[in-house]
């Protein structure tokens, strides 16, 4: 999912960005593979960071599965955060991904998970230690994060452990449709543009003309403003666009 406003460094025509080439170990501006290190433990330990046991299970969706995105929300944190943070690959199950239905700081939409029975989607797992989770949770304003239900979404993480808890950040806003009730599936941003452009014509505050049409580049600079964002927003939900998302019966009590 999910997605940081800190990451305007990186161009947002390319959310979510890279994730890494292997499950691994961050540590600062380096990547340890795992197949390069004993295990998690092990190499937690060499870089005297907090063991597993102490840490926190976050599904990693959209940007948070970037080395990169990451490294920057630990650095914006207002205290010390430790850059070491296992990465891993991993299958969750009856959970898809599309698209948050609001537009964020950078003008990039991020990606938001939904409900959907009998889908298995990659995705990328991360182990954070306490003050790791505050740092990301601060990034989040328009999600919220919650725990899974091991039964109802089963997590399967590298090889074949299925962890009993583990959470994963959906969106405030719910995520976008095609307005007659169908999901919007996760797509590059210039893909995403042409796909709403052609939904509706939407109404730009300037000439009339929908936001999301023309080059890439500029549909990035409108939604960049923050009065195009409010816009937008309001334009998901008066269009049908906005489809509210549910966990009720998926989250762990």
């Amino acid at each position: 999912m999910t997605t940081s406003d800190n990451s305007t460094e990186l161009d947002p025509l390319l959310y979510p960005w890279d994730a890494p080439e292997s499950s691994g170990v961050m540590d600062g501006d380096s990547f340890l593979p795992l197949e390069l290190a004993v295990g998690l433990d092990r190499a937690l330990a060499e870089a005297d960071a907090a063991p597993l046991d102490s840490r926190s299970m976050v599904v990693s969706i959209g940007s948070n599965a970037s080395a990169d995105v990451m490294r920057r929300k630990f650095a914006a944190y207002h205290r010390p955060v430790s850059p070491v943070l296992p990465l891993v690959r991993g299958q969750l199950h009856n959970i898809a991904v599309g698209h948050s239905a609001h537009v964020s700081r950078a003008g990039y939409i991020a990606a938001a998970p939904y409900p959907l029975l009998g889908e298995c989607t990659p995705v990328w797992v991360s182990w954070l230690d306490e003050r790791q989770l505050l740092a990301l949770d601060e990034t989040e304003p328009n999600y919220r994060r919650i725990q899974l239900n091991a039964e109802a979404c089963p997590l399967q993480v590298g090889h074949g452990e299925y962890p009993e808890d583990f959470s994963l950040f959906t969106s405030r806003w719910g995520v976008l449709s095609d307005g007659d009730g169908g999901k919007l599936p996760f797509l590059d941003q210039p893909a995403l543009f042409g796909l709403l452009a052609g939904i509706a014509a939407g109404e730009c505050v300037e000439d009339g003309e929908s936001v999301f049409a023309g080059p890439p580049e500029q549909v990035i600079e409108q939604l960049g403003k923050p009065s195009v964002q409010a816009w937008a927003k309001d334009w998901f939900s008066a269009a049908g666009l906005a489809t509210p998302v549910h966990f009720d019966g998926l989250c762990a009590e």
